[in-house]
């Protein structure tokens, strides 16, 4: 486990040295190939689109035998069943002194704890409990226990799991239309930023403090934080309150926030921060764009434009950067 998060925490602080320009795209790659430091690559995208498909199919028999038994009850009581069988075993995988079950425990401790989650919720909904006091109760009884398995065990999937359920608690809704339209809803977005914010708090404290105990915790964090905090924005800048000064404070706000982002990245050495920022700021000054000059241009001048004002920005931007380098070196 030692080695593990070594060459972990190597990759990351190659990433970054490599996106501050303090190494070669040569010294990177001699670097990662001596210290074993395995890409994404072709294996890897077989075996998790494997792990992906027996997640479905697993799913998949559930749901039929629930769908047999015409019984929500006896759903929830297999869901229940198999979700502690699952949770049970990750807990035991987990626990192995040698270490032999890295990924695999982390895999079956998730896949359990969202079974016995979605368990808690048929059983609730099977007594007619209304739907908002459903996703209430399914958080207050799993959440804890959620994040002391996360901790204990250092599992980022389980803490993943346990951010979009807590997110999901404060007010996030998510549905499935016709054609496969897929829609994200936000009950309240002041809240829901928040939220977001508090999370990406707790992330910043933990790169900064806990990151030789928690590892990549940080980043879960940080990155489920800051996808919730610019969608909280995005939804204020175009519906607006004019209680709270209309779309244009939300404007704003959007665009500081962005800016925020970047200046916490760069000092931060963070590059997700950084890219969080960038992205953000891209996307508050295209919907301006959008909202301006959709209706006004026609389609092929709107994405000239467009186009063109982008890579000038590209260009000043990479022209700027090198004179900064330029004046440190």
């Amino acid at each position: 486990m030692a080695v593990r998060a070594m060459r972990e925490r190597l990759a990351q602080d190659l990433g970054a040295w490599l996106t501050d320009g303090l190494i070669s795209k040569e010294t990177h790659e001699l670097l990662r190939q001596r210290y074993e430091l395995r890409s994404f690559g072709v294996g890897q995208a077989i075996k998790y689109l494997g792990i992906s498909g027996g997640l479905l199919a697993f799913f998949g028999l559930l749901g039929l035998a629930g769908a047999i038994s015409s019984s929500m009850v006896v759903a929830s009581f297999l869901l229940l069943a198999v979700g502690a069988g699952l949770t049970w075993g990750g807990i035991w995988l987990s626990i192995d002194k040698l270490g032999r079950y890295g990924i695999s425990s982390k895999v079956v401790l998730t896949l359990g704890l969202v079974t016995a989650t979605l368990g808690i919720g048929v059983a609730a909904h099977s007594f007619d409990v209304p739907e908002e006091q459903i996703v209430l109760v399914t958080g207050v009884l799993t959440l804890p226990v959620i994040g002391f398995l996360a901790y204990r065990f250092g599992n980022i999937f389980v803490l993943i799991l346990g951010l979009l359920g807590f997110f999901h608690w404060v007010g996030s809704w998510t549905a499935m239309f016709g054609r496969s339209t897929y829609g994200v809803f936000i009950q309240d977005p002041r809240l829901m930023s928040a939220a977001a914010l508090l999370g990406i708090g707790i992330g910043i404290y933990h790169e900064l403090h806990l990151r030789a105990r928690t590892g990549r915790f940080f980043q879960a964090y940080e990155a489920v934080g800051l996808v919730y905090l610019n969608l909280s924005l995005v939804i204020m800048t175009i519906d607006g309150d004019a209680r709270w000064g209309g779309a244009n404070i939300w404007i704003a706000a959007f665009a500081l926030a962005a800016i925020g982002q970047i200046v916490a990245g760069a000092r931060l050495h963070n590059g997700l921060m950084t890219a969080f920022g960038v992205t953000a700021f891209g996307v508050n000054v295209y919907t301006r764009y959008f909202e301006h000059f959709w209706q006004r241009t026609h389609e092929g001048v709107f994405f000239l434009l467009g186009g063109l004002s982008l890579f000038g920005a590209g260009v000043a931007c990479e022209l700027l950067l090198k004179r900064v380098r330029e004046k440190a070196a």
